[in-house]
């Protein structure tokens, strides 16, 4: 942080010419000091010998000028108070859980004061008969059914990987804050539903005391409430109209607000592969309204699950779904996640891993996407037996314990902040150049 806030006033002194020369002398001393020291205040994490903490960064195999928009947007955010950044994690059932992407989000927005930028994508799992990230609760009444991407359903999907349904005259939906998590806050509502039976169905956000402006956005499959406060609890009522058998349909609910700051979204879906989230038809048109500068792909372990790996398949699958995001936003930061090191039936080290490691640094080079190869953090092949006897993972040497995630999460926000770090330091340099240019 120190470093952060000393750059800042080289740059505003650079933008003055340097009119304070006593200032500009004492304010570059003292950087180069902190750049020695290399102060960038890491997580302090528990130490495994096992681990390869040297690992623990974002590689780009190729080019990072997304990255640099991504970070220089980062920057001016913290510099200057304004503007937002959408980050969007997806994932299978690591990410579901939210645990250590939940991490990363709660590190992200507490970098830097003003940075909360609000919750974002969400949605009610425990409608679809799945586990519910703990961050926050769902409470609902009518009959509802569901879709979710993993199956064999001839279903619609956006971005969740889900859908849930009904065709009760009245349903209802209520979301609030654990109360041993962040409370978040939001004034603006964005329902993602299936807006062609719109006029069959009417839905409302509950708010005492205030009307709620609805607007609707056909060509992009949502509904939008702008509030008159801020609230802590939605409160959302679907009423039926006629006696059309055309179910509600939900596929996500994206809790919004005025603030500046950064809102990390997390997608999961258990069980998800890569053609799982290929099946998602809306999750383009998702995209165009979130707007995203950042997408983090971590998928791949369910795909290489079992015997029958064909890399060149998976290869195939995730250029096209990269393709897709892209399609959206050329000038989208990609990330990808190398899977970690797992277990096939709890008794066979996977050997798939490694090739899936190959692919993703091939398609990073494609793509200038950056890397996180947690693959080699863990310790490469079979590393995930010292995980589990270090109570890190569970049995199945696949899923993490609440411990694990934590770590992950703590060194993934590590590698982040580190790439940030470098980031600065080239800017800085930068400026420096351009500074002494102008004195000669």
């Amino acid at each position: 942080m120190q470093k952060i806030i000393l750059k800042s006033i080289y740059n505003f002194l650079l933008k003055y010419n340097f009119r304070y020369p006593l200032i500009w002398f004492v304010c570059f001393i003292l950087t180069q000091k902190t750049y020695s020291q290399q102060l960038y205040y890491p997580l302090t994490t528990d130490y495994f010998n096992f681990i390869n903490y040297e690992q623990n960064i974002i590689n780009f195999p190729a080019d990072s000028t997304n990255f640099n928009l991504f970070f220089e947007k980062y920057k001016n955010l913290i510099k200057n108070g304004d503007g937002k950044l959408d980050i969007i994690h997806i994932g299978g059932s690591h990410i579901q859980a939210d645990v250590y992407t939940n991490i990363m989000r709660e590190q992200l927005q507490d970098f830097y004061p003003g940075l909360n930028g609000g919750r974002g994508l969400i949605f009610p799992y425990n409608i679809a008969k799945s586990n519910n990230p703990q961050n926050y609760i769902v409470k609902y009444t009518g009959k509802w059914d569901y879709c979710k991407n993993v199956l064999k359903k001839d279903c619609i999907y956006g971005l969740t990987g889900y859908q849930i349904f009904t065709n009760d005259s009245l349903s209802t939906i209520e979301i609030f804050s654990s109360k041993k998590h962040r409370n978040y806050e939001f004034n603006k509502i964005k329902i993602f539903h299936n807006l062609t039976d719109s006029g069959k169905y009417e839905i409302n956000i509950k708010v005492d005391s205030v009307n709620a402006k609805k607007i609707e956005f056909p060509e992009f499959g949502y509904t939008e409430f702008y509030l008159g406060k801020y609230l802590n609890i939605l409160k959302l009522t679907i009423t039926k109209k006629d006696t059309s058998i055309n179910p509600f349909r939900l596929y996500g609910i994206y809790l919004d607000t005025d603030d500046p700051g950064i809102v990390y979204n997390s997608v999961g879906v258990n069980g998800a592969s890569i053609p799982s989230f290929l099946k998602c038809s809306l999750l383009t048109n998702n995209l165009a309204v979130i707007k995203p500068d950042m997408v983090i792909l971590s998928l791949g372990t369910n795909d290489a699950y079992g015997l029958k790996f064909n890399p060149e398949e998976y290869k195939n699958n995730y250029d096209t779904l990269i393709q897709r995001i892209l399609s959206v936003n050329k000038n989208t930061a990609i990330l990808i996640t190398v899977p970690n090191d797992d277990y096939y039936k709890k008794r066979y080290p996977n050997k798939n891993t490694e090739l899936q490691e190959k692919v993703i640094y091939e398609l990073a080079t494609k793509y200038n996407a950056g890397i996180w190869n947690l693959y080699k953090i863990m310790g490469g092949f079979n590393s995930s037996q010292k995980w589990y006897l270090n109570k890190l993972m569970r049995s199945d040497r696949i899923h993490f314990t609440s411990k694990g995630y934590i770590l992950k999460g703590q060194l993934f926000f590590n590698a982040f902040l580190n790439s940030y770090n470098n980031f600065i330091d080239k800017d800085f340099n930068l400026l420096k150049n351009e500074s002494k240019l102008k004195s000669d």
